[in-house]
């Protein structure tokens, strides 16, 4: 079966790149493979990363949503961050350390360290970076 992926941003590439594993994959981009929207994003991702603070991330989300947020939207998507992290960390992304441990930041209404960054304030730059180098070792066509 041929897939056929349209965009080149952080979602694009990594559908073309677990698409790839069993299917022939097109990947089409307006531009250069990692020119996206997602290239530009500064600051980090926040995570909770140890089991103790998904709730303290789920309440601190909902609190910073003010009212605007599904809270069902809310709790699947803390609960899913740290395994998003590993599957990026899995992809060659390299988040910011300090001594030998991904080092977290507070920011915005969070209460809590869980903040990773990627190239200082650069996240998006170095996550498109890595899945750049990815994709272009994967089988898959990219017609830019």
């Amino acid at each position: 079966m041929r897939v056929v992926v349209v965009g080149s941003g952080l979602a694009g590439l990594v559908v073309a790149l677990r698409a790839s594993r069993r299917h022939a994959v097109t990947l089409l981009t307006k531009a250069d493979l990692v020119e996206s929207t997602t290239r530009y994003a500064q600051g980090g991702i926040a995570a909770g990363l140890s089991p103790d603070d998904v709730d303290a991330h789920i309440a601190d989300t909902i609190a910073a949503g003010a009212g605007l947020c599904t809270p069902e939207a809310v709790r699947a998507l803390c609960t899913a961050g740290p395994e998003r992290i590993e599957d990026l960390i899995a992809l060659g992304v390299r988040f910011d350390t300090a001594a030998g441990s991904p080092d977290r930041t507070t920011e915005g209404a969070h209460s809590a360290p869980r903040i990773l960054h990627a190239g200082g304030d650069q996240s998006g730059r170095a996550i498109m970076r890595a899945l750049g180098r990815r994709l272009r070792d994967a089988p898959v066509q990219v017609s830019e």
